[in-house]
């Protein structure tokens, strides 16, 4: 288990190439940030092969992959300095992608080390599933490709705050009464993170956070060896401290918002 991980810092995925595609769900659907619903969905459920590649038009570092909303159970992340595979340069080990049971949605965020190539590839192996409730054929809601990530030298303090929400509007009645609207299945996770007291030396990472524009996505991971656990959202709160005594600090908690 390590502390949690903040980044910003995305990579553009450049020219989209999938094996196939089903009509209305276009590849570049993937790189939504805002609406997870549009996806992509390609035209079969053929395991041991790939899925979709990435040209990001010169090679690039990676740190992770975020996978969000797929119905596949497992994964490997492959890389090439060109679009010849027959050996890649970077072959990923299989991952297992879980149910994440908070938003009721398959979704995995992958370390990755020692990636600096121009082609990368999500690949499907041969032992792979489908699962959730779409099973005809594969689909894909989001990817997210870091450069580069903020682990806190820190963690957070216990006290850390989760839930999954539903969309609802309450509508007043003339009697008095009210009806409540369903506006959605889709479940979104909130949190709240509370950051305690610190030696003001070890809040850095935190302003390097704050320093996120509010109104960017980013990539939250709980890192608790659950790769489920990680998700494209937005901070509504800024960082604030309080210096309590000399070099030493107590934080506010900040607020997280999933985009669905």
């Amino acid at each position: 288990m390590g502390n949690i991980i903040f980044s910003n810092d995305f990579v553009d995925l450049g020219t989209i190439t999938s094996r196939s595609e089903a009509s209305g769900y276009a590849d570049d659907n993937i790189k939504d940030h805002w609406h997870l619903k549009r996806r992509f969905r390609a035209n079969d459920v053929t395991a041991n092969n790939w899925l979709l590649k990435f040209n990001f038009g010169a090679a690039k570092s990676v740190v992770g992959v975020f996978l969000n909303d797929v119905n596949f159970d497992k994964v490997k992340i492959q890389g090439h300095s060109s679009d010849t595979w027959g050996s890649p340069s970077y072959n990923g080990s299989e991952i297992t992608i879980s149910r994440d049971e908070i938003v009721d949605r398959y979704k995995v965020y992958i370390p990755i080390s020692g990636f600096n190539l121009q082609w990368m590839r999500i690949f499907i192996p041969s032992g792979a599933a489908a699962v959730g409730d779409y099973t005809t054929k594969w689909e894909v809601g989001t990817v997210v490709v870091l450069d580069s990530a903020t682990m806190l030298a820190k963690n957070m303090a216990y006290g850390y705050e989760r839930d999954g929400k539903k969309a609802f509007s309450d509508i007043d009645l003339p009697h008095g009464g009210f009806e409540r609207v369903n506006l959605g299945d889709d479940l979104r996770w909130e949190a709240k993170l509370a950051f305690d007291i610190r030696e003001e030396s070890e809040e850095s990472e935190l302003w390097i956070v704050n320093n996120y524009n509010i109104g960017d996505p980013v990539i939250f991971y709980e890192n608790r060896e659950d790769t489920s656990k990680a998700y494209l959202c937005l901070r509504d709160d800024s960082y604030r401290l309080t210096l309590t005594e000399y070099n030493i600090i107590e934080g506010n908690a900040i607020r997280l918002k999933e985009l669905i």
